[in-house]
C-alpha cells in the first residue's frame, strides 16, 4: 500500500536533485548504491549497471553530485529512494563540471534567446531517419495552412541515439547553418525515457545550439520531458506536433498582410485634419477664382451692346429738343 501511494504520486516525476556522496557500495551484478546526503537529510539511491557505461568519471564517498531519477520504493526495508538514471560531477578535482556551469564560464548561460527572423524562406529539421516525430509533424505542418504560404522544409536527418549521435546532431547543425535560404533550425524527436533524451543534455550539444546564429526551435519528447537543449533553444515546443504548430503559424504571420484601415476611420481622420486647420491663424488674402465661374461675354458682343446704348442716348436727346421747338 505504500508503494502504490508513493509511486503513484510521483510516477515518472523525474528531477535533479544535489548532495554528497556516503556509504558507497557496488554489487558483484554492477549495480550502484549510495547515500546521497547534505547537511539535513540523506536517501539512499540506486545507479544501475547498465547506466554506469554512461559516466565518465569513477563514484566515491564525499564526492559532490547531482543525480537524475525518479522515487521508487523499496518493499524489503521499507524505504523510499531514487532510481539513478545519470549523474553529474559537480567536485572540481574530478576534472568534471556541470554542464550549467560550464556554459556560463563561457557566457552561453543563461540563454539570450534570438526573435524570430522577418522572414522565413525555408525550415531545416534535425532528426533521426527512422523517427516516428517525421509524419506527425508533416501532418500537422501541412495542415496548419496552405501549402503554397509555407516556408518549405529541408531534412537533416542525423543519429540520435549511441557512441555517434553528439557530433552527428552536431554537424547537422552546422550543415543547416551553412545553407543560405534556411531562417529556421528545428530539432525534433519523439518521447522516450531518459537515456533516450540524454544526448540532448550533452554539453557539446548544448553549446552547438547556443552559438547557433540560426533561429532554433525544440520540439523534444513528450509534454513532461525537458532537457538542456530547450532551455538554450530560442523557442521551446513540448512535442514535435507542438513545434509543427507553431512554425505553421510562424510562417504565416509573415505572410498575413496588414489589414486595410476601415473607411470609418479614414473619414474620420480627413475630418480631423479640416478641424484643425480651421483653428489655425488665416492667411494673408490671395484673389482666388470661383468655384462656378460665371460665363464672360465675348469682345464683339461688348461692343454691339455699347453701340446700342449710345444710339438710345441720341435719340433720347433728339425727342427731347423736338419736343422743346414745339412748344
Amino acid at each position: 500500500m505504500l508503494r502504490s501511494i508513493l509511486e503513484a504520486e510521483t510516477l515518472e516525476h523525474f528531477f535533479w536533485v544535489s548532495g554528497k556522496i556516503d556509504r558507497f557500495y557496488k554489487s558483484d551484478l554492477g549495480h550502484i548504491y549510495f547515500d546521497l546526503v547534505d547537511d539535513h537529510s540523506s536517501i539512499r539511491c540506486m545507479l544501475r549497471e547498465r547506466q554506469t557505461g554512461d559516466l565518465d568519471f569513477d563514484l566515491k564517498n564525499h564526492l559532490d553530485v547531482e543525480v537524475y531519477g525518479d522515487i521508487h520504493f523499496y518493499e524489503r526495508r521499507a524505504e523510499a529512494q531514487i532510481n539513478v538514471l545519470n549523474v553529474r560531477a559537480l567536485d572540481p578535482s574530478t576534472g568534471s563540471i556541470g554542464a550549467v556551469d560550464a556554459l556560463r564560464a563561457e557566457g552561453l548561460y543563461p540563454p539570450r534567446r534570438k526573435s524570430a527572423p522577418a522572414r522565413i524562406r525555408r525550415i531545416g529539421l534535425i532528426t533521426s531517419r527512422s523517427s516516428r516525430a517525421i509524419g506527425d509533424f508533416e501532418t500537422t505542418y501541412q495542415g496548419a495552412g496552405q501549402r503554397a504560404v509555407l516556408a518549405p522544409l529541408t531534412w537533416q536527418y542525423v543519429h540520435l541515439e549511441g557512441n555517434r549521435a553528439q557530433q552527428s546532431i552536431i554537424d547537422g547543425i552546422t550543415m543547416l547553418e551553412n545553407t543560405p535560404d534556411i531562417d529556421v533550425i528545428a530539432i525534433i524527436r519523439g518521447g522516450g525515457r531518459y537515456e533516450n533524451l540524454a544526448i540532448f543534455d550533452d554539453t557539446d550539444v548544448v553549446r552547438a545550439i547556443a552559438r547557433s546564429p540560426k533561429y532554433i526551435v525544440t520540439g523534444i519528447g513528450h509534454q513532461r520531458d525537458h532537457t538542456l537543449s530547450d532551455d538554450l533553444a530560442d523557442h521551446i515546443a513540448a512535442t514535435p506536433t507542438a513545434a509543427a504548430t507553431y512554425l505553421a503559424d510562424l510562417c504565416l504571420s509573415k505572410l498575413r498582410p496588414e489589414a486595410p484601415a476601415p473607411k470609418l476611420k479614414q473619414y474620420a481622420s480627413q475630418f480631423s485634419k479640416a478641424k484643425s486647420s480651421l483653428k489655425t491663424e488665416p492667411k494673408a488674402h490671395q484673389p482666388t477664382s470661383p468655384i462656378h465661374p460665371e460665363p464672360q461675354p465675348s469682345r464683339g458682343y461688348n461692343l454691339i451692346v455699347l453701340a446700342l446704348t449710345a444710339l438710345a442716348i441720341a435719340a433720347v436727346m433728339f425727342l427731347g429738343y423736338a419736343i422743346l421747338q414745339t412748344a
